[in-house]
């Protein structure tokens, strides 16, 4: 579906979230989270910035889907090998292709499928750029809820048939 609505592309994320946890759950489809690798790279901490930088950097290999989470503040996105097409609230369905750098707002979800083997990487400041304060720092760059950072939710009902 191609929309410029971003409650509905909001909502086509989260729908399609949904769609793949219960494919995964009924065995219609194969959990891929274990393909995906993650390497963790941080700058030092700068006393004059109060922060230092954080990157997520994330192997999604050829054909895989992965739904990442809301991200509290913009941030950087560096797609440094592959091809993939992402869907946001922002973005619609776009294909991007290495190397590329895109801004990534505040409150952004993405869907993204590799059509090639991909490397993303995800650029955050945080206040503890140490590999001993993930959990913080996912606390930090992560929100668990769009309501959690003043967004209204998706509404799949905007999906759904309507009798």
């Amino acid at each position: 579906m191609k929309s410029n609505n971003p409650a509905m592309l909001k909502a086509s994320v989260t729908q399609y979230e949904e769609e793949l946890n219960r494919a995964i759950a009924e065995g219609e489809a194969e959990d891929a989270k274990g393909q995906l690798t993650l390497t963790h790279h941080f700058s030092d901490y700068l006393e004059e910035y109060n922060a230092g930088v954080y990157a997520r950097e994330m192997f999604i290999p050829k054909g895989v889907t992965a739904v990442g989470k809301i991200h509290r503040h913009s941030h950087l996105s560096f797609l440094l090998k592959g091809k993939i097409i992402v869907t946001s609230e922002f973005t619609d369905r776009i294909t991007v292709e290495a190397p590329q750098t895109f801004p990534s707002p505040a409150g952004s979800k993405k869907a993204v499928y590799a059509l090639e083997d991909s490397i993303l990487v995800n650029v955050h400041m945080t206040r503890t750029p140490s590999e001993e304060y993930l959990d913080d720092i996912e606390k930090e760059v992560i929100a668990k809820s769009y309501t959690e950072i003043g967004m209204d939710e998706p509404n799949i009902e905007l999906f759904r048939k309507k009798d």
